[in-house]
């Protein structure tokens, strides 16, 4: 198990590409199902490129700073997110 570097629980993680659609040379960086699920469910690719290609830049958005505030007081390990209206939008 290694450490979510989101919520930072114990968990099995999985790959996150901070740089999507470039993962060649995209740094890659180990997070829960769960937290990234919800990455992918509040944020576009463009804003994941753009604006929230670091792990700072993740944790400390509003989005993700209450997920996992939220996820750290669980003992649930695999939780179902719904992808926002307007990353809904965005897709498609």
């Amino acid at each position: 198990m290694d450490e979510c570097v989101i919520c930072e629980r114990e968990v099995e993680t999985t790959r996150h590409h901070l740089i999507p659609k470039n993962r060649k040379e995209s740094p890659i960086v180990p997070v829960c199902g769960s937290c990234h699920r919800q990455i992918h469910a509040v944020f576009t690719n463009h804003e994941l490129k753009h604006r929230f290609n670091t792990v700072t830049a993740l944790k400390e958005s509003e989005e993700m700073r209450k997920f996992a505030a939220w996820i750290r007081k669980t003992n649930k390990r695999h939780v179902a997110v719904d992808e926002t209206k307007r990353v809904s939008d965005w897709r498609g």
